[in-house]
């Protein structure tokens, strides 16, 4: 069996943790967090850069005083400590060649929370897409074609809009309060 995981808010704490990070460094460096929410929530929508962010924010409030990428860096140093510790426990049972990521998203952004939480090398390969999903769901597919695949994802639409004639041997978990719950019941006895 091969599986293939989102990784913000999957194995990655984005959202409840990076992103409280985020505001509260940027707070610090003398952005206020009702500024950053505010420009974050308008520009929001598309793929996004932290660095862009920042940059943008420092900017537009003309803190010329804040350095970018020292911020950044202050920001991202906390990322091992983001991930879903149990999530990840099971993918290392699981091991290296049966796990894949695919990610939505700014590619350097990504990577750079994929690298910096450390959970790349126990991944077979990484995949951050900028579009749909689709595209990369079906290479593993078709790579695996004599194996069940999973793919895990906590956004219901990455996992509406996937072709399942493409991917006939696709299941899909919608990682949501008990996705755990719902991939431990599906593996194979260990």
């Amino acid at each position: 069996m091969k599986y293939i995981f989102d990784f913000d808010d999957v194995l990655f704490y984005n959202s409840e943790k990076l992103k409280k990070r985020m505001y509260t460094c940027l707070d610090k460096a003398g952005i206020s967090y009702e500024t950053a929410e505010a420009y974050y929530k308008k520009i929001r929508g598309g793929e996004f850069s932290l660095k862009d962010f920042i940059s943008e924010l420092i900017e537009l409030e003309n803190k010329k005083d804040i350095n970018a990428g020292e911020l950044h860096e202050e920001i991202m140093r906390e990322c091992p400590n983001f991930i879903n510790t149990e999530l990840v426990d099971l993918v290392k049972k699981l091991g290296k060649e049966n796990c894949y990521i695919v990610s939505y998203g700014e590619h350097e952004h990504n990577m750079n929370k994929i690298e910096g939480s450390g959970l790349a090398p126990l991944f077979r390969e990484i995949a951050v897409v900028s579009g749909s999903k689709n595209e990369a769901i079906e290479k593993i597919c078709e790579k695996h074609k004599d194996e069940k695949v999973v793919f895990i994802d906590d956004k219901i639409h990455h996992l509406e809009e996937i072709d399942f004639k493409k991917c006939p041997n696709l299941k899909t978990i919608l990682y949501d309060e008990h996705g755990l719950e719902k991939l431990k019941a599906i593996l194979p006895p260990q």
